[in-house]
């Protein structure tokens, strides 16, 4: 069996709270956001944290202590450092836990003062181990824009120097560079004025002359809300809802006789940007782009496909009453074959390629909740000649749009994990007169499966 080649693009984004005003047709961005040692933290458009209750034995330190006196954090030994001013720190007893605001929650191990500074060593808490009950609104505009790409670094593959960068000029931000073999080509272009407010996003890899794919295509601006409420050290209810997205999405590829794919390689590109709601509590969203090809292809065979779809609709879900149940709707699907589509071989040709774009990871003060909110965009071509005991011959290429969500809310007070489908439709293309399996090509859609990143 041959491997699955995955390329990662991660990125780390909170383009939250970012107020705007209208300067003619363009949409300038008034960025409101508060800085803790070397982050910046963004406000959401609307935010509040209310029906506040508080756990015994947990203490506060406010915002103007971390804006003025917190310097760093090492997340290996929970170690805290703060410059010498911050007396209160003094006070914080062992064992309490701390909610140190726009930052985290920690549970106190100790306090000292070394070299002029004070330093307080810790250990993780639980969001229910300081809060007994607790509401979280946020509502905000999820802006892709070159002030989004401006502020931020993004790294390549956790390598040294390797970065996506901006074109000087122009409103684009480009990488090239080999991966395993691969050459792997993506640029960037947010377009944030008159009505065209999106990301545009070309993505290429081509291995010599057996196989090249390209993704192509846009996401829109849209609109993110989320309540979340905690009651009695649990959680009661989480709702998370991207409204008014818009996207177009174009998917090319051929193959020839690619029979010994590589092993799965990775290409991570960070977005450190972080949302803190009411001035207290930081959300982050971890964004990651993730292309998926799977090519089984004998000799003497070629498979080619170029199809586009554009879509529009709602992704969430909703949990109550134990229960997570999808708040997803499709409200455009509309699916087409532009060029060349089609295999041809003596034997069985299978293709899997897809895009999982975007991809969400939610994070609440310094622990991921959601562990991914994902929109995958695949295309499965299949030919098999009509060889003996099978049912072919068979010519088919299907697209498929589908949504889903992991979860893990043991932060809030819950040992419910899982994932959930939120959205799936499909549209299968065949050539006349193909007998192709009932079923789905197993090979192909477990490849293809969600997995963690």
């Amino acid at each position: 069996m041959k491997k699955l080649t995955t390329l990662t693009l991660i990125l780390f984004l909170s383009v939250f709270g970012i107020r705007c005003k209208k300067s003619g047709s363009d949409i300038i961005p008034e960025e409101k956001s508060i800085t803790i040692g070397q982050n910046r933290l963004f406000e959401p458009d609307q935010g509040t944290v209310s029906n506040v209750v508080k756990q015994a034995n947990t203490a506060e330190v406010p915002l103007e202590t971390m804006t003025k006196s917190f310097e760093s954090f090492d997340k290996a030994t929970g170690q805290m450092t703060f410059k010498s001013d911050a007396n209160e720190l003094k006070l914080l007893k062992n064992g309490s836990v701390v909610l140190f605001t726009g930052h985290s929650l920690k549970k106190i191990s100790s306090v000292t003062e070394s070299g002029g500074k004070i330093i307080v060593k810790t250990t993780a808490a639980k969001f229910v181990d300081y809060y007994k009950s607790a509401k979280i609104d946020y509502k905000t505009a999820f802006q892709w824009n070159s002030s989004v790409l401006n502020s931020s670094i993004i790294d390549i593959n956790n390598e040294k120097g390797a970065r996506v960068k901006h074109i000087e000029g122009k409103q684009e931000w480009t990488y090239k560079g080999e991966i395993r073999g691969w050459e792997v080509e993506l640029a960037l272009a947010p377009e944030s004025s008159g009505d065209n407010r999106k990301l545009g996003l070309n993505l290429k890899a081509k291995k010599g002359n057996l196989g090249a794919i390209e993704f192509k295509g846009f996401i829109s601006n849209f609109n993110i809300e989320s309540q979340i409420n905690v009651e009695n050290s649990r959680l009661n209810t989480y709702s998370e809802s991207h409204n008014d997205i818009n996207g177009e999405i174009e998917a090319k590829y051929a193959f020839l006789s690619m029979s010994n794919a590589d092993a799965a390689f990775e290409i991570p590109i960070n977005f450190m940007r972080v949302m803190v709601v009411h001035g207290v509590i930081p959300v982050t969203y971890r964004i990651k782009c993730v292309l998926k090809v799977y090519p089984e292809i004998s000799a003497n065979s070629t498979c080619q496909a170029n199809l586009k779809l554009a879509y529009s609709g709602t992704n969430g879900f909703s949990y109550e009453n134990n229960s997570l149940t999808p708040r997803a709707t499709m409200a455009n699907f509309n699916p087409s074959i532009i060029g060349e589509t089609g295999s041809a071989s003596t034997g069985i040709v299978g293709v899997g390629v897809g895009l999982e774009f975007p991809r969400f990871e939610i994070g609440i003060f310094d622990t991921v909740v959601v562990p991914y909110f994902l929109t995958n965009t695949s295309v499965v071509s299949y030919f098999e000649s009509g060889l003996p005991f099978m049912p072919g011959p068979c010519n088919s290429t299907r697209i498929t749009l589908k949504a889903e969500t992991g979860y893990n809310f043991s932060f809030l007070g819950l040992t419910t994990s899982g994932s959930l489908k939120l959205f799936e439709k499909s549209q299968e293309y065949k050539t006349p007169g193909s007998k192709c399996p009932a079923a789905n090509i197993p090979f192909l859609e477990n490849t293809l499966a969600l997995k963690n990143y």
